[in-house]
């Protein structure tokens, strides 16, 4: 019989003892950082995941309260524009009234006028006419 060959004893030695190194000085160390690094990232995920709920149903409610405040202002507009028109219409029915009685009282006034000036008129033109056959005459016409 051969006697062992302690060469490949000691390459099983170096072999399973550079194994056993490497395992625990560099597998087990790496896949730790690994193992909380992706343990980190779903944390994070999870947590952003939540904050975007968050962020979408706060928005959704302002969303909201925004609609209900232009719904409001819209009515408060809207009202403001009844109670202006409703001024306005006073104002012109008060204003056409006042020029109606101003616009009665002048044609009265007028209607006065043109009367007296009528009766003027024929006062005169009867004076003229006397005034003119008087003077087509050549002598003084009686009334």
């Amino acid at each position: 019989m051969q006697p062992p060959n302690f060469s490949l004893i000691i390459v099983m030695v170096c072999f399973w003892l550079t194994f056993w190194l490497i395992q625990k000085f560099l597998l087990k160390p790496v896949g730790a950082v690994l193992s909380e690094r992706r343990s980190r990232i779903e944390g994070a995920e999870s947590e952003w995941q939540s904050k975007h709920q968050e962020y979408l149903d706060e928005t959704a409610r302002l969303e909201s309260e925004l609609e209900e405040a232009a719904k409001a202002a819209a009515k408060v507009r809207n009202d403001h524009q009844q109670q202006a028109l409703d001024r306005r219409q006073a104002t012109l029915t008060t204003a056409r009234q006042l020029a109606d009685g101003r616009l009665d009282e002048a044609m009265g006034i007028l209607e006065t006028e043109a009367s007296a000036a009528r009766t003027d008129l024929q006062t005169r033109a009867r004076e003229l006419a006397r005034v003119f056959a008087s003077q087509l005459l050549g002598r003084e016409v009686s009334q």
